[in-house]
């Protein structure tokens, strides 16, 4: 980038040497290392043959699309390569070859080729699904509680289970007619503002406010404690860990939880919170733009992807007919 301009002064020379340091940091350390990895893989078939990885023309770049359809099986391997390629091109200040039309070609046959690899997305839960798990568990133990709170608060809230897994008592704020739950760091929150969501108090038997208030008395949290953790069985009962929920439990005991109300195991995970939420929330018509910021989706297009239309939903567009 400054190959050819003169940097005499040391604290400018300085400058220019943080400045690689920081243009990294506009994406997730998780993205970036994905990039570095498939921009290296780029660049050692690149050397390999001769040719210039940084700056490419869009002519090399097909070619290297040509090289990864003959062994690619689905279109993330394209899409993973091209990808890596421009934002390498674009943190050096060079114009992407990716935007070359032979490229974009290359990328639309080999859709057609290698074929979209199919999405074995889980289903979305239902409301009714969550009401029959709260009024099975929400009377039991701390542990049948801890669960019933998670699917509803996951449900009402649109909430991945990187953001149920983060949550401490001191991120919920409780109020007279509903309760606000701040998450300090959201997956698509990449200048780390935060943001809190809204969640109302119905007065019904499956309130998510009323459940929660239920589990903090329970549960016995402090400020500073995770909402969801490991249980202890004790001669007094159970009792909250300090040690976080995993993953893995949850999951397991997730789907204990939907299997005793008749559904089946295999076709839910805890992602079916989120979209189970989303899609009710579209059904009953609820406007794109505030499922949009319920969510924290910066993009319709994101957000449509968690919305499964319901039977009733999709029988309404004949229905609106008139016939």
């Amino acid at each position: 980038m400054w190959k050819g301009i003169c940097l005499k002064d040391p604290e400018l020379r300085s400058l220019a040497g943080d400045i690689p340091g920081i243009l990294l940091r506009d994406r997730a350390p998780r993205t970036v290392r994905k990039y570095q990895d498939s921009f290296q893989r780029w660049h050692t078939w690149a050397e390999s043959k001769d040719l210039c990885s940084l700056p490419a023309t869009g002519q090399e770049i097909a070619l290297y699309v040509a090289f990864l359809l003959r062994t690619a099986r689905t279109m993330s391997t394209i899409h993973s390569a091209v990808y890596a390629i421009a934002w390498a091109h674009k943190k050096a200040g060079k114009k992407s070859p990716t935007e070359h039309t032979l490229v974009k070609q290359m990328i639309e046959a080999s859709r057609r080729i290698v074929g979209l690899k199919p999405v074995n997305r889980k289903q979305p839960l239902e409301a009714k699904h969550v009401k029959a798990i709260i009024v099975k568990f929400g009377d039991g133990n701390l542990g049948q509680l801890q669960i019933a709170t998670l699917i509803t608060l996951g449900f009402s809230a649109f909430l991945r289970w990187d953001d149920l897994s983060k949550l401490e008592r001191q991120d919920i704020a409780m109020e007279n007619d509903h309760m606000k739950i701040f998450l300090v760091k959201r997956k698509n929150d990449q200048y780390r503002e935060g943001s809190w969501i809204l969640v109302a108090r119905s007065g019904k038997i499956s309130c998510p406010v009323k459940l929660l208030e239920k589990f903090l008395r329970m549960g016995k949290h402090s400020q500073q404690d995770k909402l969801f953790r490991k249980i202890s069985h004790t001669s007094n009962g159970m009792q909250l860990r300090k040690s976080p929920l995993s993953y893995s439990r949850a999951l397991e005991l997730f789907k204990m939880q939907i299997s005793s109300i008749g559904l089946n195991p295999s076709a839910y995970g805890l992602h079916s919170l989120r979209s189970g939420g989303t899609s009710e929330a579209a059904a009953w018509g609820i406007p794109d733009r505030l499922i949009q910021r319920h969510g924290g989706w910066r993009s319709e297009k994101s957000m449509n992807m968690y919305i499964k239309e319901t039977h009733n939903t999709l029988l309404r567009v004949s229905q609106s007919l008139g016939l």
